[in-house]
């Protein structure tokens, strides 16, 4: 994995032109690739519920020079390029319910959650929501999503302080370990407060989500699990010191560890009932051990899939969740 790929995880969205006015954009928003223009024009819109009326027939031109020109053929059109508006009342309904809401008086597990806040709104900019949340998923929507989160990841490490403080080998290492681990994580963790989900139709992938929903989503649904826990676990698997790859950076990673999984304990501890206090740290660290190994078997899936052709495997998640011989294999093939 290169440095480009650290550095440009969401390269294939910021490279294209607004579909809207032929802007540069930045990025995927509300559906539809757009400057940030576009998507604030959209936003207000939806948001305030305006009411345009076109006085020219229905056929004005937008582009950049005139997008304000005619504001209802603005709006017409970035609904015929995908833009949908009930991204927007989502992205306003995740705010709500996952504020950095919880008093937090340890400035570590404060960041993690200022950080998991910023990948949220992120999130509603990068991933794409399916328009029949009631069909089966396919193998392109599965590994559309995959890729999704995996620009996600990326950015959530950008944003740590303390991922930034290590070497270049070190950060690719540790972002190629937790590759896999994060897309299981990160199921497990939305699918607590779900009960249909969008259901893959590839055998593979379904058993992977099964495990997923047993293993780890019903174990923390009985735990209650808050997202204070969530990024605290979520760091600790992240900075892992046996990460291959991380040797000259180890010391620095398992400092790192050490300090998430000290403030952690404290607050387990400081918030839990008392009946509960000595069994809640340990059961929430018993769910690193399945998350792993649910991990490699996706892993062993995703290379299966690129192996006999049966999905297109984006550059940056083959960069983060194959063996590097296997980028070799093709470039050779």
């Amino acid at each position: 994995m290169s440095q480009d790929a650290i550095n440009n995880g969401n390269e294939s969205t910021s490279e294209a032109t607004c579909a809207i006015c032929g802007d540069k954009s930045t990025g995927k928003h509300y559906g539809a690739i757009s400057c940030d223009g576009c998507k604030g024009f959209f936003r207000r819109t939806v948001r305030k519920k305006h009411n345009y009326m076109c006085r020219f027939g229905h056929g004005c031109t937008v582009d950049k020079a005139q997008r304000n020109t005619c504001r209802k053929c603005r709006y017409d059109l970035c609904l015929r390029k995908g833009m949908r508006r009930e991204a927007v009342q989502m992205e306003r309904d995740r705010i709500r319910i996952h504020p950095v809401c919880t008093v937090v008086n340890d400035p570590l597990l404060d960041q993690l959650l200022n950080v998991e806040a910023t990948m949220r709104q992120l999130r509603c900019t990068v991933i794409t929501k399916t328009s029949d949340a009631r069909r089966q998923a396919t193998t392109c929507d599965v590994t559309d999503s995959m890729n999704q989160q995996l620009i996600l990841m990326v950015e959530w490490a950008k944003s740590l302080e303390q991922f930034q403080k290590l070497s270049m080998n070190a950060q690719i290492a540790l972002l190629r370990h937790f590759s896999a681990q994060h897309l299981v994580m990160c199921a497990a963790f939305r699918s607590i407060h779900l009960n249909d989900a969008v259901c893959p139709k590839v055998p593979d992938v379904n058993r992977v989500a099964a495990r997923i929903v047993d293993h780890l989503t019903t174990p923390m649904r009985r735990l209650h699990m808050n997202e204070i826990e969530y990024v605290a676990l979520k760091a600790i698997a992240f900075f892992d010191p046996l990460a291959k790859g991380a040797d000259e950076s180890a010391d620095q990673i398992e400092e790192t560890r050490q300090k998430v999984l000290d403030s952690f304990e404290k607050h387990v501890r400081t918030v839990s009932p008392l009946r509960e206090m000595p069994r809640r740290f340990p059961n929430l660290l018993l769910l690193l051990p399945p998350m792993l190994a649910i991990a490699r078997d996706l892993i062993e899936d995703v290379q299966l899939a690129k192996l006999f052709g049966l999905a297109s495997i984006d550059r940056l998640m083959q960069e983060l969740m194959l063996p590097p011989d296997s980028t070799t294999m093709d470039k050779n093939s």
